[in-house]
């Protein structure tokens, strides 16, 4: 049904002051897309119990996601792959060119190299099997927020390669760090211009340095001026 989704506003509050966390410490606030209940649910019990995470809502369908992240405004979405409407990732390009300091977790039933490919080349930041333990899902949304990828442990790290070895092609995210670079500014300034954090910038440009075979940086927008990726 469009137009559904349900805001969780303070889920894991009791338990964060149960386990002697500080329940102003500004949790990580993350949403849900899944269209199964028990899946949606399950993840809610899961957040409750993480007293350095809070599901802020969840919603059933691809096509309430923009909407559901413009209004919680979370920093983390853990996305399905197969949604109704508007397939998971869709939603996370439309995620990724729309409101790119959130990132998006695929949270799947299936690991096969093209699904996996694909998310990752639309803007996911993570990749976790449904069939994985809830540990590696947590790992996975921390991993993310600190700027750096995460791939299912179960996945072989060959397929992680595949978007980030050489010859992976450029996303347009780091397409735009490179410009940015190559226009004098620093990191920092990066960042700020394009809304992310200082260490996600830094993390695109590892990826950048690596798919181009470069060895630093400068390295890096000089051979992204000279195949003409840059102006």
């Amino acid at each position: 049904m469009r137009g559904h989704y349900t805001a969780n506003a303070g889920i894991g509050r009791a338990t964060s002051q149960r386990l002697g966390f500080d329940p102003m410490a500004n949790p990580t606030k993350c949403l849900v897309a899944d269209d199964h209940p028990t899946v949606r649910q399950g993840l809610g019990l899961m957040f409750g119990d993480t007293p350095d995470l809070e599901l802020v809502g969840d919603v059933q369908n691809g096509e309430d996601v923009l909407d559901a992240v413009r209004r919680l405004r979370p920093e983390v979405v853990i996305m399905d792959v197969r949604l109704p409407g508007i397939d998971g990732i869709s939603a996370v390009k439309a995620i990724a060119e729309t409101c790119p300091s959130v990132s998006s977790v695929m949270f799947s039933a299936y690991g096969d190299k093209r699904l996996l490919s694909d998310a990752i080349a639309a803007g996911a930041r993570g990749y976790v099997l449904k069939g994985s333990p809830p540990e590696d899902l947590l790992r996975a949304i921390r991993t993310v927020v600190s700027g750096q990828p995460f791939v299912d442990p179960s996945l072989s790290p060959a397929l992680l390669m595949s978007q980030v070895g050489p010859d992976a092609p450029l996303s347009e995210r780091e397409r735009e760090i490179l410009q940015l670079l190559a226009e004098g500014l620093h990191t920092e300034e990066v960042a700020r211009r394009i809304g992310l954090s200082t260490e996600t910038v830094k993390a695109d440009t590892k990826r950048a340095i690596l798919k181009l075979e470069a060895d630093t940086r400068v390295h890096a927008v000089a051979i992204a001026l000279r195949k003409a990726l840059i102006e």
